[in-house]
């Protein structure tokens, strides 16, 4: 009975979306496994997205990739590269394991076909952007230039710069009187100027490369937590540091999990 309700709810909540997937036996290895889980090869059509290589995953949760990709990941490519996403790089999807491989931690979502880990994202232009490398880092890998002593940077100023020169008092004003002198020629009232036009803004250069890949990487994994149960990342520990995890855990509080 669990089956056959799993597999009727995926139908219908994938009738309404883009996939192109096949439907698995039900999975089962002790704690492992998924009732209706699915073979998912590509999500959308206007581009279809690539799944390499296909993932075995839960309907909830190619549902969700769906929505992060058209609403989300979709705007941010254009956006930055002028080119929408065609492929993503599968490292991991259904796998019977517990927590980043632990022998004593808790079973991973992994296990039950609920998760999917996501390295890299390609462009129909042919632009790949791995999350390894274009995460932005925190901390520069150079050292810190050391801070001036304001003590020796006066004493240098002081010597480097020669005294200044003492003002000179101004002339006096001479004062007439009242009433005396010639009467004041009245000057005519110049036509105004005409209005300068506001200086035309010219377009800014693009940032480099480099920087939109870290700021698409950021923006998307951001976004990723309004669509998923679960979401780490490079900055998450050690496990992560190479790929997006994206997982559809439900919890009590109805909290999601971004890390």
């Amino acid at each position: 009975s669990e089956i056959e309700a799993a597999k009727a709810e995926c139908k219908k909540v994938l009738a309404a979306i883009a996939l192109d997937y096949e439907m698995l036996p039900p999975i089962k290895e002790g704690l492992c496994g998924a009732p209706a889980p699915i073979r998912l090869k590509s999500v959308g059509n206007d581009p279809k997205v690539v799944i390499e290589p296909a993932a075995t995953v839960t309907c909830a949760l190619a549902v969700s990739l769906d929505i992060w990709l058209k609403e989300r990941v979709q705007p941010e490519a254009h956006a930055a590269f002028g080119a929408k996403v065609t492929k993503l790089q599968n490292v991991s999807s259904y796998t019977c394991r517990n927590r980043n491989g632990g022998a004593n931690t808790l079973l991973s979502e992994h296990a039950l076909a609920n998760a999917l880990d996501i390295s890299e994202f390609v462009l129909e232009s042919g632009l790949r952007i791995a999350v390894l490398d274009s995460w932005p880092r925190l901390v520069s890998d150079e050292p810190p230039s050391p801070m001036p002593n304001p003590l020796r940077l006066a004493e240098v100023t002081a010597a480097i710069a020669p005294p200044l020169p003492e003002p000179k008092p101004l002339p006096p004003v001479s004062r007439k009187r009242l009433g005396g002198g010639k009467a004041p020629e009245v000057t005519k009232a110049r036509a105004p100027a005409p209005p300068v036009p506001p200086p035309v803004a010219k377009p800014l250069p693009p940032k480099p490369l480099s920087e939109r890949k870290a700021a698409f990487v950021r923006a998307v994994y951001d976004e990723a937590c309004k669509s998923f149960g679960t979401v780490l990342g490079p900055d998450a520990d050690e496990a992560h540091k190479s790929h997006f995890h994206l997982d559809m855990r439900s919890r009590r509080s109805g909290l999601r999990l971004c890390q």
